[in-house]
């Protein structure tokens, strides 16, 4: 924060004296000759108000303003015997007018001060002169640039204190956007690195759940091509190729499926949904598997209706029962409970800590467990259903009850 408040300070300092250095180098250079034009304008207006009945009252006008008017007659003057060496000068306008244009000149006089003289012929005798001199205006500038360097030298504590003040008041939020920028790009970075490790991982993964059945079909069918096996056993070995096949291709499905879900390409088709009926027909499914597993089945099952897809929300209680049907433990209690805040399943299960429960949503954490092989599981089976339920937009919470020593996956409706 100290280095950008400090640069705040700096450019506004910068650009402060930068204006004022600008503003006196402007007033050196051209407030004088804008000031003297600025006079000519005004003794050019003067000069063409004239006219012989209005003389003496434009004289007495405009002495008021340091500028003096003169006719001059030469005639006149030459005959009364006034001619004197500052004629010299008017004789030299005269001379410079008889072609009809007006004189606009500044010149230095003979008292080393510089005027500004206009001279316009009225006639063939009478010549007007309009006189001003430019040393007030010299002086003036002067004093008002001396002035307004005073005034600077004077308020620069107080330039610098509101610089200052300004420049922490701004750089605050300045730092504190930028802070969380660079935590928000940090996190980014973070997120991209682990899911980099992830690809990693689960290519690895893939490969190898796909390395065992290819190797297993390739086994049986070079036994086959070199006559190893014998022919009566030919029928069981393609049974067994034909399983595994089926494995390998549920697999690939459930991984372009889970695949589709990361990256929201799975349309969702949301309709009117019986979740009483959905998981009823879900247990009818795996009617068997409970009876010959001894498990003691507890369902609560209110009658409740929400609008999602009826596919994906099939999907993902499926998986999720299949879980706990694979996991239960010696106990052998499973229970699901439907009502309108939540669905709950739960098995009895050995202590898990719920430091680590993560990793069961991620894909092939349970890779070489062949418990959840035996109902068509393929690893993928929580991740699944994670990715399900963020597209689906619901909420759930899986941990370990120590209360019940069960397992709990529980879905907020």
């Amino acid at each position: 924060m100290k280095k950008i408040s400090f640069k705040i300070f700096l450019f506004l300092n910068c650009l402060t004296y930068g204006f004022i250095a600008l503003y006196i180098l402007i007033n050196y250079l051209f407030l004088e000759d804008y000031q003297i034009g600025l006079k000519k304008k005004q003794i050019t207006a003067l000069a063409q108000e004239y006219k012989p009945e209005n003389y003496e009252e434009l004289k007495e006008e405009s002495q008021q303003n340091a500028i003096f008017m003169k006719e001059i007659n030469f005639n006149k003057d030459k005959k009364n015997g006034n001619f004197h060496p500052m004629k010299i000068i008017e004789s030299e306008l005269w001379n410079k007018v008889q072609d009809g244009k007006n004189i606009l000149d500044v010149q230095m006089g003979r008292d080393n001060i510089k005027r500004i003289v206009l001279a316009k012929k009225i006639d063939d005798e009478k010549m007007l002169i309009v006189t001003t001199s430019i040393a007030p205006i010299t002086e003036v500038i002067k004093s008002t640039l001396k002035f307004f360097i005073y005034i600077i030298f004077l308020s620069i504590p107080i330039n610098l204190y509101i610089a200052y003040k300004f420049s922490i008041r701004m750089g605050k939020p300045i730092e504190s956007e930028l802070l969380e920028l660079n935590a928000q790009l940090k996190s980014e970075l973070d997120k991209q690195k682990k899911s980099e490790i992830f690809r990693k991982n689960f290519i690895s993964n893939v490969t190898h759940e796909l390395k065992t059945p290819v190797a297993i079909i390739d086994g049986y069918s070079e036994a086959i091509l070199d006559g190893i096996i014998e022919p009566d056993e030919i029928p069981d070995i393609c049974k067994n190729i034909n399983h595994e096949a089926s494995n390998m291709n549920a697999l690939i499905q459930e991984l372009l499926f889970y695949c589709k879900m990361e990256s929201g390409y799975i349309p969702i088709k949301k309709e009117l949904i019986n979740l009483k009926e959905t998981i009823e027909n879900i247990l009818k499914r795996y009617t068997i598997d409970f009876k010959l597993n001894k498990i003691n089945l507890n369902t609560q099952l209110d009658s409740i209706e929400i609008y999602s897809d009826k596919k994906l929300i099939d999907r993902c209680l499926n998986n999720i029962i299949i879980n706990a049907l694979a996991y239960v433990d010696k106990n052998k209690n499973i229970n699901i409970i439907l009502n309108k805040n939540e669905i709950i399943i739960k098995n009895s299960s050995d202590n898990l800590s719920n430091d680590n429960l993560e990793e069961y949503f991620k894909p092939f954490s349970k890779k070489n467990d062949k418990k959840i092989r035996k109902y068509g599981g393929t690893g993928l089976g929580l991740s699944v259903v994670s990715e399900i339920l963020k597209n689906l937009d619901f909420r759930y919470n899986f941990f370990y009850s120590i209360d019940d020593n069960s397992v709990i996956f529980k879905i907020s409706l």
